[in-house]
């Protein structure tokens, strides 16, 4: 894939690149929608993401072509009127990681020529934009010398998610993925941002990507609806406990305050929350104990907590769901934001074979269509790649 965006870039161009680099999706094992109310995440970066090749100009002009989104064709703009650069589909999340470095102090002031292409597939809930975000972090710290760290690089990247993107999500998909680490999951505490990477050994199984081929957008899904019930659930419990973010109380503790939440729905918001982060911390142990079959049943427990209490699922997503454990999956969730993506299914790799092809039979019956099927792997971080 390197060659290939060397290539489209000179096709585009007509001149190589100075540098290429890579910078994955994620999968996050569990901990769903607690990364934006202070709990816990177990996310890992796959081996699917966005590539990018880069050269910086010596006048003030951008051109940026994304091979996805070749109909489009080559999107410009000047550095020096970013004002005018507004509604440029995907370009937007370049204009607005310039403008949030300046506001945090590191200009950029030289134009450049772009182009990407990402193999994440369409829908699939793997973090497209928190990759793309993190890439261009990477390639303006690189050129000019910011010195940022990789939680300072998806503290910049989140910003202009919330700020400019007004997609008003947490801190996970940015952290994994510019600080991810081959063959580990990380283990994150957000409200902390304190961290530890945690080994993903899956000599023994296999981790299966299933896809929804639902897209959504967060921006005009129920995602900030639920963020939004997430803070008055916080408000209402801190007129009774101390607390910072709801994460911080245990599955006993919604016992305890329950009785302060006359609404039914947010009641279910609160007991998703604590039980999530719980079930985060039991995973974490798991990995480390190896004992995947106490982490499938994990898996399977978050995904009927995201169905029933968050609910920020779909049909199509607890059909995935089902199917997968019908065909031999120990443990089948979805993944993403919610209300699309893709599921996330642990498999026995001596049971590899025999579930892709009992999934796909079933699938069929109900979609009359082939899946979207994924293998994925622990990989390392966003960075520079070499030819």
């Amino acid at each position: 894939m390197n060659n290939s965006i060397t290539d489209i870039f000179n096709k585009y161009f007509n001149y190589l690149p100075n540098k290429t680099y890579f910078s994955p999706g994620r999968v996050n094992i569990i901990g769903g929608h607690t990364d934006y109310n202070g709990g816990a995440v177990l996310p890992f970066c796959i081996n699917l993401g966005i590539y990018g090749a880069i050269t910086f100009r010596n006048d003030s002009m951008i051109n940026v072509y994304s091979h996805n989104f070749s109909n489009l064709g080559t999107v410009s703009f000047d550095l020096d009127k970013l004002e005018q650069a507004k509604d440029l589909g995907f370009v937007d999340y370049v204009v607005g990681t310039i403008l949030i470095y300046k506001e945090n102090g590191y200009l950029i002031n030289k134009g450049f020529d772009l182009a990407i292409h990402g193999n994440l597939p369409k829908g699939g809930g793997l973090s497209s934009s928190a990759a793309f975000l993190v890439l261009i972090g990477n390639m303006f710290n690189d050129y000019f010398n910011f010195n940022l760290s990789g939680a300072e690089i998806a503290k910049l990247a989140r910003f202009v998610e919330n700020d400019y993107i007004g997609v008003k999500c947490g801190i996970m998909d940015q952290f994994i993925i510019a600080n991810g680490l081959k063959d580990h999951a990380l283990y994150l505490e957000t409200d902390t941002l304190n961290y530890e990477h945690v080994p993903l050994i899956l000599d023994d199984y296999k981790l299966v990507l299933v896809n929804s081929r639902t897209t959504r957008k967060l921006v005009e899904s129920n995602y900030n609806t639920r963020q939004q019930e997430s803070l008055d659930v916080l408000n209402i419990l801190k007129e009774h406990v101390d607390i910072n973010h709801i994460c911080e109380l245990d599955p006993d503790d919604y016992y305890k305050y329950e009785k302060y939440i006359s609404d039914i729905e947010l009641k279910k918001r609160f007991k998703h929350l604590v039980d999530e982060h719980h079930r985060v911390v039991l995973s974490k142990d798991a990995l480390i104990n190896k004992a995947y079959i106490s982490l499938g049943k994990l898996l399977t427990e978050a995904h009927h907590s995201a169905k029933d209490l968050y609910k920020v699922s779909s049909d199509t997503l607890d059909n995935l769901v089902e199917i997968g454990i019908s065909s031999g999956s120990i443990g089948s969730k979805m993944i993403g934001g919610g209300f699309g993506g893709s599921t996330l299914n642990l498999v026995k790799a001596s049971h590899l074979d025999s579930f892709l092809n009992v999934f796909t039979e079933n699938y069929k019956k109900v979609y009359h269509q082939e899946p979207i099927i994924n293998i994925v792997y622990p990989m390392d971080k966003a960075g520079e790649i070499n030819d």
